[in-house]
Order: structure tokens, then sequence, then C-alpha cells
């Protein structure tokens, strides 16, 4: 699948930290072909016993007449955040990353402590 960007152009490897890809359809319009007849000839070729061989020699190929056509055709579209959404983004992470922050050893000895206190007064 074809991805583009916002001009139009083709990106080969879109960085999805600073956008987003989104799903689209494209029309691409073919225009009509005329027709045009086969142009041949035939060259032969004469041997010393009185036979001949021929064969036919295609000058111009010919091509079948086409009407004109639209296609329909998926693409990803390729939008760059704004400021503010990267900056809403960076936000959210840091904030993710303060949540996530794993107690230190202090913390963690102080909570043992208290747990094994509890345990022994509940005897």
């Amino acid at each position: 699948m074809k991805i583009i960007g916002s001009n139009g152009l083709e990106i080969a490897n879109p960085d999805l930290t600073k956008g987003y890809l989104k799903q689209e359809t494209q029309t691409v319009h073919h225009d009509a072909v005329a027709g045009v007849e086969e142009v041949s000839h035939y060259e032969y070729k004469t041997y010393p016993n009185g036979g001949r061989d021929r064969w036919k020699v295609v000058d111009v190929p010919g091509v079948a007449a086409k009407g004109a056509y639209d296609e329909e055709v998926e693409v990803q579209r390729y939008i760059r955040y704004t400021t503010e959404e990267l900056a809403a983004q960076e936000k959210a992470r840091k904030e993710a990353e303060e949540k996530a922050q794993l107690p230190t050893a202090e913390e963690r000895l102080a909570a043992l402590e208290a747990a094994m206190l509890d345990l022994l007064a509940a005897q």
C-alpha cells in the first residue's frame, strides 16, 4: 500500500513519532487509448534445394482501444502532529513515567518493616 504525504508525493519511511497514518481512497484517472493496427511484413529465406522459410516480423505492435476510466486506490496519508499535539503527548508520557516509577529501596524497606510490625502486632 502506498503512503503519501500532505503534498501528494509518496513517502518511503514516515516517522510515526512525529505523525500518524490515515486510511483513504484516492481516485486515479486513466485516459482513453486509441486503438492501433498492427503493422508487419513477411521475410523469406530460400535454401539451395529450393525450399523456403517464411516468418512474420512485427514492425508496430497492435494496441486494443480502451475507454477512459477512474480507479479507486487504497492509500495511507501521513499527517504530521501539530506542535500542540506533540507537547500534549510529551506531557502524557512524562506523567505516565512518574506514575510507573518504582519505589526506591528505602521506600520498599520501610514498607516491609511496617508490614512485619503489623504482623507481630496481630499475634
